[in-house]
């Protein structure tokens, strides 16, 4: 007798419901995808205040974390002393166990040894990570972006300690799914290809507008890239959302995506779906910061789709 097929998980994330419509963005989620197989979640925001975590329980749907919520610095596995990154784990993990959430994404690689202030919490992404930011390892004087120092010595030895930490992380706290998340291109973040992906030998989150960036700046094909992490077998969360930016956009015009599905964009979101769902990939997060419903109907167009 055949198992049952599980629905696969789609998430909102939290930051598409601070308005007075949240419940109706909620509760026209759920309608859509009545009749099919998807539950809807909500995905707790790396800017989240742990009050919040209480407010989106409201909606009795199941949660997930972007870590650290309500912590003061970022995951980085990468510096040398990552001691600091292994309490704020658990002190994560506490708040999840406490919350009833199984499974959290996190930045966990930045090319350097310094503390690194979390985003939100009153600081933008800019203001936490110019402090942090290498003059070496940026496209040019004053650019956030990077440049390709992938085949450094120093960036293959704090990858080699990224995958070594990765693995502690997970025997240290087994009872929840820690995804990494491939990076945005900016002030020496450093985990950013697909085959930086597979590398860390570690469950993934796979961001889609990030790896856009980066395909950029780095000169990749977004497709392989995303082909190399998914043959992994490890990816087992993405991020999806539309970009508005082109190949043919000057590198320091570009950012980050986090727009609707029916946004105009180059991205073919229908062959990402479909390569995402023939590699078997349980958990989709719209990490749109205006999100609706409308995105879970979209969503489920091009899944069923394909």
């Amino acid at each position: 007798m055949n198992a049952q097929k599980k629905p696969i998980r789609l998430d909102l994330t939290s930051s598409a419901l601070q308005g007075d419509d949240a419940s109706e963005i909620v509760q026209g989620s759920l309608a859509a995808a009545e009749g099919h197989d998807v539950e809807i979640g909500i995905q707790m925001h790396n800017t989240s205040a742990p009050e919040e975590v209480e407010r989106m329980r409201r909606f009795e749907v199941p949660l997930s974390f972007h870590a650290p919520v309500g912590g003061a610095w970022l995951l980085n596995f990468a510096a040398r002393d990552a001691s600091p990154t292994f309490r704020e784990c658990d002190k994560q993990a506490e708040m999840m166990q406490r919350y009833g959430v199984d499974r959290a994404v996190f930045h966990g690689f930045v090319m350097t040894d310094l503390p690194v202030p979390a985003f939100g919490h009153g600081k933008s992404y800019d203001e936490c990570m110019k402090p942090v930011c290498r003059p070496e390892l940026v496209r040019h004087p004053g650019s956030r972006f990077v440049s390709n120092f992938t085949g450094t010595a120093e960036f293959l030895e704090r990858r080699d300690r990224v995958r070594a930490n990765l693995r502690k992380l997970r025997e240290l706290h087994p009872e929840i799914l820690w995804c990494v998340e491939n990076d945005f291109p900016g002030y020496g973040s450093g985990d950013l290809r697909g085959s930086d992906l597979a590398y860390l030998d570690h469950p993934v989150c796979f961001d889609t507008g990030h790896m856009w960036a980066a395909s950029k700046m780095l000169d990749l094909d977004f497709y392989r890239e995303m082909a190399l992490a998914l043959a992994s077998g490890n990816v087992r969360m993405v991020h999806f959302h539309a970009s508005r930016y082109t190949f043919d956009m000057d590198h320091d015009r570009w950012g980050d995506g986090h727009l609707p599905l029916d946004h105009p964009t180059a991205m073919d979101l229908a062959r990402i779906v479909r390569e995402c769902k023939r590699a078997g990939v349980p958990h989709f997060v719209l990490e749109i910061h205006a999100g609706t419903a409308r995105d879970v109907v979209r969503f489920i167009e091009l899944y069923e789709g394909n």
